[in-house]
């Protein structure tokens, strides 16, 4: 079934919907089949050209053979019943899958936030602990000069008593 492949199913090749008749089934195909015989190629079509003519006809030709035959049909329904299942699970996973890996992505960046935040924080304290340190550096040069004033000024006083 060549050409057939991917998410073409055999009503989709023939054109008709899942609940098409037998009758409709016959009709559909000999549309199709005049539509995609080989023959119909102009004399000189390449070679590909005439490869994908007769995977198309012979995917009309299958799709035939399998809705005409009650039997095939319904083993086909059911197959096909079954993967689109597949199909709809296979969806769901790769949804899934998508969540995932956007939860992922949405955990990481408020990961990288909260070491944003914390390393601002980290920043801030560090900043007000050398502005405190600063701040307490002037207050004791202030404190020191102020008792070398003290003590200059009792040693002057000290001196003068003495004389």
């Amino acid at each position: 079934m060549g050409h057939m492949a991917g998410s073409r199913s055999l009503y989709d090749i023939l054109g008709i919907p899942r609940d098409a008749s037998a009758d409709a089934v016959r009709k559909a195909y000999k549309v199709k089949a005049l539509q995609t015989h080989p023959d119909k190629l102009p004399p000189g079509a390449r070679p590909s050209e005439v490869d994908a003519a007769q995977a198309r006809f012979r995917d009309v030709c299958t799709a035939y053979d399998v809705l005409n035959d009650p039997a095939k049909r319904r083993v086909y329904d059911n197959g096909l019943n079954f993967v689109l299942q597949r199909v709809s699970t296979a969806d769901f996973q790769a949804k899934l899958s998508r969540e995932r890996a956007e939860w992922a992505r949405q955990a990481e960046l408020r990961h990288d936030e909260r070491l944003r935040v914390l390393r601002e924080e980290i920043r801030s304290s560090q900043n007000r602990y050398k502005a405190n340190m600063e701040q307490a550096e002037l207050k004791y040069q202030e404190k020191m000069r102020a008792l070398e004033e003290r003590l200059k000024s009792e040693r002057e006083q000290s001196c003068r008593r003495r004389r």
